[in-house]
Formats: structure tokens, C-alpha cells, sequence
């Protein structure tokens, strides 16, 4: 089952946010939305799970268009943990929210985080 939540982000002064989305998402991430509305241009975006600060997506300049991402983690070697270039994986939340932190947004600005995941949890 896929689901999704929505938050609203709103700069600072500074041009910084941070926020949360969702309760304790469960499952994979397979898609992000970002709708950066008045957001400046040149915003920064960092996206990790709250609690594990698991890497989910960097994004610099991110622009003033409406921009979908769809973010897969780069699989290791058992052996000596170095990168298998050719297989890549869901990024999996287990509990946790996901922490969107914009910098360089602009004084006071808004726009919108939408997260999209997959789980096999019944509503």
C-alpha cells in the first residue's frame, strides 16, 4: 500500500527551516515532492530520518519549479563495505518521521514536502 503526507515548510529570517514530516512512517521511500512555492532558487535541501539519521537526499539549488525525486541507497560489499556501482535499494524508515532541513531559502518564505512511501501495513 502506498502512502503519503504533506508538510509545509516556512523559512525563517535567516532563510532556514527545519521540519518534519509525517508520524513514525514505516516502510520504504520511493518518491519526495518538492513544491518550493516562494522558496528562493538557490535553497539547499538535506532530508534524513529523524532518529537514525539515515541519508534519504541532498539537494542543492533546488530551484523554483516543482521537482519530484525518487532516492535509492548505494549498496556495500559485505566483505570490506566498499560501493556495488550497479545495484541500489529502497531506503527503508522504520518508526520514525523524516526531517527536512532547507538552508538559503529566503527571509520568510514558503513551501511544501510531500513524502511518498510503501508499506504493508493495513490503514
Amino acid at each position: 500500500m502506498i502512502k503519503y503526507v504533506s508538510t509545509t515548510i516556512t523559512t525563517d529570517g535567516s532563510g532556514d527551516a527545519t521540519v518534519y514530516v509525517g508520524g513514525a512512517l514505516r516502510g520504504r521511500i520511493i518518491a519526495i515532492k518538492y513544491a518550493p512555492g516562494t522558496i528562493a532558487t538557490g535553497a539547499d535541501l538535506t532530508i534524513t530520518g529523524e532518529t537514525t539519521g539515515v541519508p534519504i537526499l541532498v539537494k542543492a539549488n533546488a530551484g523554483t519549479s516543482t521537482v519530484w525525486f525518487y532516492p535509492v541507497a548505494q549498496l556495500n560489499l559485505n566483505t570490506d563495505g566498499s560501493a556495488i556501482d550497479y545495484n541500489h535499494m529502497y531506503i527503508n524508515l522504520v518508526d520514525e518521521r523524516v526531517k527536512v532541513v532547507v538552508a538559503q531559502g529566503g527571509d520568510t518564505k514558503t513551501g511544501t514536502i510531500t513524502v511518498y512511501w510503501e508499506t504493508s501495513e493495513a490503514l
